[in-house]
């Protein structure tokens, strides 16, 4: 088993995106979408930016065992994934908050109007390459849990651009039984920064 951890400084159900029954980590983290493969677990914990959580406090914002790693031309035109292309016409924020924002065109790419990144975030977001896909994952959002201190992974002090592998196996193995038991696959709340009045989060 693989586990890499890394700590969210931002959480609009954007980037990961764990709608429709699918996490999908489309855009930022460019090295972390290129290096990691299928069966590789990815933790995102919380940070003091995101949730005022200090070093060695930091709570779990999701887990994902990347179950597919598609490029970004593949993600785009890819049927499962059409409505993961931000909608902003409509009124719920699950179809404006949509990753597949990077359209082939040319030899290249064109972003799609959306309401996370602009166009100064197209080289960083396609160097990444590919799209990481989890149909096994467990999102907390804005009521991220806290993980006992003996089975806790590595968790870098501060950004990571690769993310930290745990390299005591038996600890990764025990930090991921641990979510798989006591919590369900799936969306568990809405992001940290979700409108108030918007639950259509809860119909996926």
């Amino acid at each position: 088993m693989r586990l890499f951890s890394y700590k969210l400084q931002s959480d609009t159900g954007f980037a990961p995106n764990p709608f429709w029954g699918v996490l999908t980590l489309a855009t930022c983290k460019p090295q972390i979408r290129k290096s990691k493969k299928a069966g590789d677990w990815i933790a995102g914990f919380s940070s003091k930016g995101l949730c005022g959580d200090h070093v060695g406090e930091e709570r779990l914002i999701f887990l994902m065992q990347t179950t597919d790693k598609l490029t970004i031309a593949q993600y785009f035109s890819h049927p499962d994934f059409q409505h993961k292309i931000p909608d902003l016409t409509r009124e719920e924020f699950v179809y404006q908050a949509g990753d597949n924002i990077y359209k082939p065109q040319d030899h290249g790419f064109i972003q799609l109007p959306n309401r996370n990144h602009t166009v100064n975030d197209t080289l960083h977001d396609v160097s990444g390459k590919f799209v990481l896909v989890s149909t096994q994952f467990y999102y907390f959002g804005k009521s991220p849990i806290k993980i006992p201190e003996h089975i806790r992974p590595t968790i870098p002090r501060g950004q990571s651009a690769h993310g930290f592998l745990t390299h005591d196996k038996k600890r990764a193995t025990s930090f991921v039984t641990f979510v798989i038991k006591q919590y369900q696959i799936g969306v568990h709340d809405c992001p940290n920064t979700w409108p108030h009045n918007d639950v259509s989060w809860r119909s996926l």
